[in-house]
C-alpha cells in the first residue's frame, strides 16, 4: 500500500514539473516572438528614419532614371491592330513616338477632324496621341502619384519659335526649379521639321 502512494505521489510530482516546465517554455516562446517584434519595428524605424534624411543627389539621380526609362518606354510603344485602321495608310502597328509623332506633326494643321496618315481610333493622328499619352501616363506615373508634365514641339526650322504640338500634366504639374527631366527625345518628321519630345519629373 505504501509502495502505491509512494508512486502515485512521485507521478504528481512529476506531472507537476512536466506542467512547470510546459509554462516556462511557453513564457520563453512568448519572450522570443516579443523581442522579434520589437527588433523588426526598430528596424523599420531606422529604416525610415534613413529614408526621410536620404542624400538629394541620390534622389535626383532616381527621378531622372524613371523619368528616361518611362519616356523611352511611352516613345517604343507599338499600337494594336484594334485601336488603328488596318491598311488605311502606312503600317497597321505603328509606333507612338515614331509614327504617330511623325504624322502628326506633318499634319498638325489638319486637326482635330482633317487628314492625318494614321486614323487610329477613329480620330487625328494628333487627337490620338495626346488620348493615349494621357492614358499610359496616367496608368504608370499616375498610379505612382507622381507629379508630371509631357512636352512635344515641333521645330521647323534652325532659330524659329517651336509649335507646341502637345502637353500632358499629371497632378499638380511640375514646377520648373523642382523637376528633373527625362532628356530629350528628337525624332525627324520628314520635311516637317523636328519634333523634341521631353518628360519633367517631380514628387
Amino acid at each position: 500500500m505504501s509502495i502505491v502512494r509512494y508512486s502515485l505521489g512521485r507521478s504528481r510530482e512529476n506531472g507537476a514539473r512536466c506542467l512547470v516546465g510546459r509554462e516556462r517554455k511557453g513564457q520563453m516562446e512568448i519572450i522570443g516572438l516579443v523581442i522579434i517584434v520589437i527588433l523588426i519595428t526598430l528596424g523599420m524605424l531606422f529604416m525610415a528614419i534613413f529614408a526621410l534624411k536620404a542624400d538629394p543627389d541620390k534622389k535626383v539621380f532616381t527621378r531622372k532614371g524613371l523619368a528616361y526609362s518611362t519616356m523611352s518606354a511611352l516613345m517604343k510603344t507599338t499600337i494594336i491592330e484594334s485601336d488603328c485602321v488596318t491598311g488605311y495608310s502606312g503600317s497597321d502597328r505603328p509606333q507612338l513616338g515614331k509614327d504617330i509623332v511623325e504624322d502628326c506633326a506633318a499634319n498638325f494643321d489638319e486637326q482635330p477632324n482633317g487628314y492625318s496618315q494614321y486614323r487610329c481610333g477613329g480620330v487625328h493622328s494628333c487627337v490620338f496621341l495626346e488620348q493615349k499619352t494621357k492614358e499610359l501616363l496616367n496608368m504608370t506615373l499616375g498610379s505612382w502619384r507622381k507629379n508630371y508634365e509631357f512636352h512635344s514641339e515641333l521645330v521647323q526650322a534652325v532659330g524659329s519659335k517651336p509649335v507646341l504640338l502637345l502637353e500632358v500634366k499629371g497632378g499638380f504639374g511640375c514646377a520648373k526649379k523642382d523637376r528633373d527631366s527625362s532628356g530629350l527625345f528628337p525624332i525627324q518628321a520628314g520635311d516637317a521639321g523636328l519634333v523634341e519630345n521631353v518628360l519633367y519629373l517631380c514628387d
